[in-house]
């Protein structure tokens, strides 16, 4: 599988490296330490051009290797996005990803402002979720090779045109 980012709520999915100045990665880490806070860390073993996940009692590892294809992928997401008080940072309105491990970030010197989860997916073909940011929102989706994105305003507008072309609808 290919493992991709979303670095921050709005920005696109990007595949993330698994060798950096020449070094393989052994690790990544999500979430962050101190109060108010989680971080978790998730090593990184094997070599080849994809990973899987597999999980022990103690947690997951990323095992790199030449894998038979696979429509899934690994996704790290981190759904903080920017500092608003009345805000909630987390992944909604799932539909075909599941999380693997988590970490927390928060915002303020301990941690008890808002905070938002970071966390490692395995995402089936035909997932989509919305992350908020504090001025905008996305909507994710995934078709088995590639990721694409829009604005709920865009993705209303998409949904409607489909209800209409399938003879839904009501005449006004």
């Amino acid at each position: 599988m290919k493992l991709y980012q979303i670095s921050t709520p709005g920005d696109f999915p990007a595949l993330v490296e698994l060798e950096k100045n020449g070094q393989p990665v052994t690790q990544i880490v999500i979430g962050e330490p101190g109060r108010g806070r989680e971080q978790a860390i998730i090593p990184v073993t094997g070599e080849g051009p994809e990973v899987r996940a597999r999980r022990t009692d103690k947690g997951i590892v990323l095992v790199r290797g030449h894998w038979p294809h696979d429509d899934r992928c690994l996704l790290l997401v981190n759904a903080v996005g920017g500092y608003d008080r009345k805000r909630s940072y987390r992944v909604y309105n799932q539909l075909g990803i599941r999380s693997l491990m988590a970490g927390k970030k928060a915002f303020g010197a301990a941690g008890r402002t808002n905070f938002g989860e970071e966390i490692l997916t395995i995402v089936q073909p035909g997932a989509e979720f919305l992350l908020h940011s504090k001025y905008a929102s996305h909507w994710y989706m995934w078709d088995a090779s590639e990721w694409s994105m829009e604005r709920p305003e865009e993705r209303n507008a998409r949904l409607a045109l489909q209800e209409v072309e399938q003879g839904g609808g009501e005449w006004i």
